[in-house]
């Protein structure tokens, strides 16, 4: 993993080399921004993310596709505003009214703002059909995929506030046009109370590099302070928002790469290096650690409980008694039977005619 403090930046937005987990980890495919960007302005570059500053129109579609929040703008953050979701009377999402492309959201924080309120939000989607930044429909997919893998987890875990969608334009009409001039100078207002908040997510990175998203903590929060509101935390499914790990016994040869490459500290070697632990509330499920396994060893698991991800409650997956291999005396994993390692059992399979005697041809 880099230390480096990659930044690339256009007139607003920004984009992070250093939090992206494609530039964390070589063979990390993750190419989301790619996919969704209405004008091209994210390429591949030696395998590297790299942001085309000159072809970027700071639009925020974006910015909600990345599970590192690697991706900001200035004018709009999507943290901040759902931290002060609850307590705002207007709980329309428009990108016409009060907040920048729906893009900018993901699941995390929809579920967030709807477990916070007594209502879930109103998400206006009249104008994405017809919007510049829709192209190949690939925006308004987005944003519709992640309202409903928020309803599917709030629906399931029996929570009465729900997103709503909007479908059809709202009429203008004269009472609004008269109190135009005051409905712009409340905006103002507000625009410059967000201000002030603009550099919460930014200020959380800085102040506690490679650690969870904040996304990540404000909905493990939000399940806490209204885990009332949840009649069934333990699920077979993780909606696509959860992932759990199993370690197999026989597979894993204890090397530590999958807990050394984990960039949010989910998988964690035990003090004595003997085993690994994992915390299913720092998993972001970026699938490093299955990449990385040599023995395949790691799988992934749907079945969660909220309790688990919202306390951070750890797990054991493998642990080892650490013995010494008669044959290199290097100690490794026993699993029993002869005490010799992998290598060395290995070793004897593949080269044993170099050692057999004439006597014995």
């Amino acid at each position: 993993m880099s230390n480096l403090n990659f930044i690339q930046k256009s007139e607003l937005f920004t984009y992070s080399g250093t939090n992206c987990i494609r530039n964390d980890y070589f063979h990390n495919d993750c190419h989301l921004c790619v996919d969704i960007c209405p004008e091209n302005a994210f390429h591949i570059v030696r395998n590297k993310m790299t942001l085309f500053s000159n072809e970027c129109i700071e639009c925020a579609a974006c910015i909600g596709s990345c599970p590192t929040e690697a991706l900001s703008i200035i004018s709009f953050d999507p943290n901040a505003y759902t931290a002060s979701f609850k307590e705002s009377e207007e709980k329309l999402l428009s990108c016409k009214k009060t907040t920048s492309c729906l893009g900018a959201f993901d699941a995390y924080h929809y579920s967030t703002m709807a477990l916070q309120g007594s209502e879930g939000p109103l998400c206006d989607l009249s104008h994405c059909s017809e919007c510049a930044l829709n192209k190949d429909k690939k925006v308004e997919e987005f944003i519709r995929f992640e309202i409903d893998k928020a309803n599917n987890f709030l629906q399931a875990c029996g929570v009465e506030s729900s997103l709503s969608i909007r479908e059809e334009k709202p009429e203008e009409n004269a009472k609004r046009m008269l109190f135009k001039s005051a409905f712009a100078k409340v905006k103002n207002a507000a625009a410059e109370k967000e201000v002030k908040a603009l550099s919460m997510t930014q200020a959380y990175q800085k102040n506690n590099p490679g650690v969870v998203p904040l996304k990540f903590l404000q909905f493990k929060t939000a399940i806490r302070e209204n885990i009332s509101k949840i009649s069934k935390t333990s699920h077979s499914s993780g909606f696509g928002l959860f992932t759990k790990k199993e370690i197999s016994f026989t597979d894993c040869t204890n090397c530590g790469d999958c807990s050394q490459f984990c960039p949010t500290g989910a998988l964690i070697t035990t003090s004595n290096k003997q085993g690994i632990n994992f915390n299913i509330g720092n998993c972001i499920s970026c699938g490093i650690c299955n990449d990385i396994c040599k023995t395949d060893a790691i799988k992934d698991i749907d079945a969660v409980d909220l309790v688990d991800f919202a306390y951070d409650r750890g797990s054991e997956l493998v642990y080892y008694e650490m013995v010494m291999c008669h044959e290199c005396r290097c100690p490794y994993p026993y699993r029993g039977g002869d005490p010799i390692c992998h290598r060395c059992a290995d070793f004897k399979v593949d080269f044993s005619h170099v050692f057999t005697m004439a006597k014995d041809l």
